[in-house]
């Protein structure tokens, strides 16, 4: 069992024999130190997995208490926001005769601010729907789509000569309804911003690359400087004052809420008077997790 010629001493075998048992005395210790280690990783890691799922049922509540909150906020706002724009509509109607130049424009200025508080309640509805819409992904003729929401912001546009330039798109595996969604906020960005320029081009192209479907609008409005494009997909931030362009800062967010939700990824670049991108990636069909 043992080599004891490989350990012998001067009495003979005996140092070989101990030699060889402390050896495997040795690695009995070690096989045991092991077992007790892995079963101590097991441990660790039942418990991080433990906290983990806690930590996300939490998140999840969370998340729920917010939406709610959201949504019955929004829908309590309405009912006073109504009342407002009811009265402000019945002055107009039936005492235009007893207001002057000043109370008729200070009467205007209230309904315009009425209506863009409707607008934010349902920006913010929006925002809270899409967080919690079931996603139905099928394959989605994405230039179909761009296709159809730029022939459907006609309103947007009109009395405006826009070039607009759409190039071949790469079908996604996502959700339509969504993609429309998306489409329709960054076209009607493009629109917006491109205004105060003469000959306004707006362009949108797509391509495969790296495992991803990409997809690009382009415009060359009035741009918005770098050291802000975080602030670009935030809820409420605006890189323009109100003043100068209508909407309530949370079209983009929107939109990122709906390429993350697809597993994608969304980005921006832009210069000052120099136009903007906004592109955005979704995973191939095959790679799709939705």
């Amino acid at each position: 069992m043992y080599n004891a010629s490989i350990y012998q001493d001067e009495s003979g075998e005996v140092a070989g024999i101990f030699a060889a048992a402390r050896d495997v005395t040795w690695r009995r210790q070690a096989e045991a130190e092991i077992r007790r280690y892995q079963e101590g990783l097991q441990e660790q890691v039942k418990e991080r997995t433990a906290r983990l799922t806690e930590a996300n049922h939490d998140l999840e509540a969370t998340n729920k208490e917010l939406e709610a909150f959201s949504y019955s906020v929004s829908h309590d706002l309405r009912t006073p926001l109504r009342a407002i724009d009811g009265f402000a509509r019945m002055l107009q109607a039936e005492h235009a005769s007893a207001l002057d130049q000043e109370g008729h424009r200070l009467l205007k200025v209230v309904r315009d601010n009425t209506l863009k508080m409707s607008q934010l309640i349902d920006d913010i509805l929006a925002f809270s729907r899409i967080g919690r819409a079931t996603l139905s992904p099928v394959e989605v003729d994405m230039e179909a789509i761009a296709h159809a929401v730029y022939k459907d912001l006609e309103s947007a546009r009109a009395g405006r000569a826009i070039e607009f330039r759409l190039g071949p798109l790469p079908k996604a595996h996502a959700d339509p309804g969504m993609m429309e969604r998306i489409f329709t906020n960054l076209l009607d960005n493009a629109i917006k911003y491109s205004a105060p320029v003469e000959n306004a081009i707006i362009e949108v192209e797509g391509c495969l690359e790296n495992g991803e479907a990409v997809y690009i609008v382009r415009d060359n409005g009035v741009g918005f400087d770098m050291r802000f494009v975080d602030k670009l997909f935030g809820v409420f931030q605006r890189l323009h004052r109100p003043s100068e362009f209508s909407g309530t800062g949370i079209g983009l967010s929107i939109v990122k809420r709906i390429v993350i939700r697809h597993g994608g990824r969304v980005w921006a670049e832009g210069k000052l008077n120099n136009g903007t991108i906004v592109g955005f990636s979704l995973p191939q069909a095959e790679a799709a997790n939705v």
